[in-house]
């Protein structure tokens, strides 16, 4: 698994890496666009349900309104002393005594009706004689030509009401069956109070059905809205809008499920606000509210497209939107897979030319960005690399020369001993004990000094070496310094680099003990300090000025190959630092003016062979 997919990752290319970051990048705008679509047509949904809601409470306000005025209205007929006494002598309209009481009672409510001038009659309903008294038509019968005995529907849910009107939609007697050019009626209808004995008298008061005209409104929210008016038992009391809705919507009455299941599908309005509904060819959204006052449902039916066409506009123009960037986008990603690709392109040919050992051309330099940058550094980077090599080369070959000078002199060393050993036996046997001393010295100094080519040797080697070194120095300066020892016995078996103290003996010596006049002390110093192995050498020499030992340090660990008379410290601050580093090693120079000299020399005990290290424990602190 993991190898495949190491070969897929090597196979992918900057190209395809791009091309999948700009198909990507357009499958996140594309889903957002379409999230951004889904939400802005909640929101517009939302907006429209709430301009709809709006508006459908402003109309019931409206006919509520008017509705309350009717029915105090009635009420003020129903309390008329005069009516009541007239209709409780002539209960039966028929009687031929009632012809003038009824036409008092008639200019009485006619005196009524002029108080609101959208009231189309007011009318009261004798069923004794099944007649209908009205201030627009007169006295007409109340049933119909095919059953002329039958009385109105609506007779017994007034009498239900008990005193509280019925508000109802063409109720039937409410105007004659011959007056064909009515427009319809909304009526408010209640029981007034009668006779003993005598029949129940129902005051209808009568407006037309195109007060609603006036009360909802002519300006509809969205084009093609079309507005229903429609009572508890579904029936359509009024309608408004186009022609196609209008006629989609007339006669339409929400009935009970068909109980005998051959009524085929009965067409509802939704129970539920903001619903789809279908009238005619036309999808509709159909929004609605109830009046507490008169039970009717208004409902406003949105058609479909006039919803959805902001919302399809905004799609087509979220499409060319799209349709633009998918088309930029690739520009984009071909312009910069060329800028990318062209100078990648010479960098990998002028690789490919190295490594086939060709001769080297420098890949031209067009631009002066990262790209650039990249260029320029190859051609530096190969320049140098081909200046290295042949320096590599020319040093190898002064290698080889050394080698075959050294190998050539052999010989010297081996002359240089044989020498010593003779003027040491022709000394001993003069009996000149010095020189025999001195000439040991001095041969066991250059032997300890070559080590046998050796780079590392112990600390007790070292200290041996020293003292040979001293001895020689001793005899050259009768009397002049005393040596104090003070080595860690701990230490010896501890590897360091060779000759790592003589110079800085030999500098205390030279500089520090003999331009003083008086004889002096000379202490070589080795010990643990903590994590560090200390080698110290301290003089009581004449000392050295802050400023002169603040320019001697500098010049120590000035990397420049230089000579002077800080050459040898120098070079063995040069070697420390190479091979231990500076983190491991600490160089330190303390000096007074003719109070000494101290030279403390810190390697860690972790980086000497011999030594302990991190994982020993805490015997390294004891």
């Amino acid at each position: 698994m993991n190898r495949s997919k190491l070969a897929f990752s090597r196979k992918r290319t900057i190209k395809s890496t791009l091309l999948m970051f700009a198909v990507g990048s357009l499958a996140v705008f594309a889903v957002v666009t379409f999230l951004l679509i889904l939400w802005f047509q909640n929101v517009l949904e939302q907006k429209i349900r709430t301009s709809a809601e709006q508006a459908l409470g402003t109309a019931i306000s409206g006919i509520e309104m008017y509705m309350e005025n009717t029915v105090k209205l009635s009420e003020s007929i129903a309390a008329s002393d005069n009516l009541l006494k007239q209709l409780g002598r002539y209960p039966d309209f028929r009687s031929p005594d009632a012809v003038w009481p009824l036409l008092e009672v008639m200019g009485d409510l006619k005196s009524f009706s002029v108080v609101n001038q959208y009231i189309d009659s007011v009318g009261i309903y004798n069923e004794t004689s099944n007649k209908m008294l009205t201030t627009k038509d007169g006295i007409y019968s109340a049933s119909s030509a095919s059953d002329p005995g039958a009385k109105p529907d609506w007779l017994q849910g007034v009498k239900d009401y008990k005193g509280t009107p019925l508000i109802g939609a063409d109720l039937i007697a409410s105007a004659p069956s011959y007056a064909e050019s009515h427009s319809g009626l909304v009526s408010v209808a209640r029981l007034l109070r009668a006779s003993d004995g005598g029949g129940a008298n129902v005051l209808l008061v009568n407006t037309e059905k195109s007060i609603f005209e006036m009360l909802v409104g002519d300006s509809p929210l969205w084009k093609g809205t079309g507005i229903l008016i429609y009572d508890g038992g579904g029936n359509v009391i009024w309608s408004k809008g186009d022609p196609d809705f209008q006629h989609a919507a007339a006669g339409r009455i929400v009935p009970e499920q068909p109980q005998d299941g051959h009524g085929g599908e009965a067409w509802r309005f939704p129970a539920s606000e903001y619903a789809p509904v279908a009238l005619g060819d036309r999808e509709y959204r159909f929004v609605q509210k109830q009046s507490e006052l008169t039970g009717w449902k208004v409902a406003m039916c949105i058609p479909e497209e006039e919803i959805m066409g902001e919302i399809r506009r905004m799609k087509l123009l979220l499409y060319a939107v799209l349709a633009v960037l998918v088309l930029l986008s690739f520009a984009l990603f071909t312009l910069l897979y060329m800028q990318i690709s062209t100078p990648i392109r010479q960098l990998m040919a002028g690789i490919r030319r190295v490594e086939s050992g060709a001769p080297f051309v420098p890949v031209p330099i067009s631009r002066m960005d990262e790209f650039g940058y990249l260029q320029k550094r190859f051609n530096d980077m190969v320049v140098n690399e081909q200046q290295m090599r042949q320096a590599m080369f020319e040093q190898e070959l002064r290698g080889k020369d050394v080698e075959l000078k050294l190998l050539q002199s052999q010989m010297n060393p081996h002359f240089l001993y044989n020498t010593l050993d003779s003027i040491y036996w022709a000394a001993e046997r003069s009996d000149n004990n010095e020189i025999s001393d001195m000439v040991l010295d001095l041969s066991r100094f250059f032997r300890l000094s070559l080590s046998r080519g050796k780079e590392f040797v112990t600390v007790r080697e070292t200290i041996d070496h020293l003292k040979t070194y001293i001895r020689i120095q001793q005899f050259r300066h009768k009397g002049k310094f005393e040596v104090e020892w003070d080595i860690d016995g701990t230490l010896h078996e501890v590897k360091i680099i060779k000759l790592m103290l003589q110079p800085v003996v030999e500098n205390a010596i030279v500089h520090g003990l003999e331009a003083l006049a008086d004889a002096c002390r000379l202490r070589v110093r080795t010990v643990r300090d903590g994590p560090w192995i200390l080698f110290e050498v301290t003089d009581s020499g004449i000392g050295i000025p802050a400023p002169r030992l603040k320019e001697l340090l500098e010049a120590v660990r000035d990397e420049r190959p230089e000579g002077g008379k800080t050459y040898g410290l120098r070079n063995l601050y040069q070697r420390l630092r190479l091979i231990y580093g500076e983190e491991d090693m600490r160089f330190e120079m303390t000096s007074e003016p003719f109070g000494g000299t101290t030279v403390a020399i810190r390697i860690a005990e972790s980086r000497l062979e011999g030594g302990r290290h991190e994982d020993e424990g805490d015997d390294r602190r004891g």
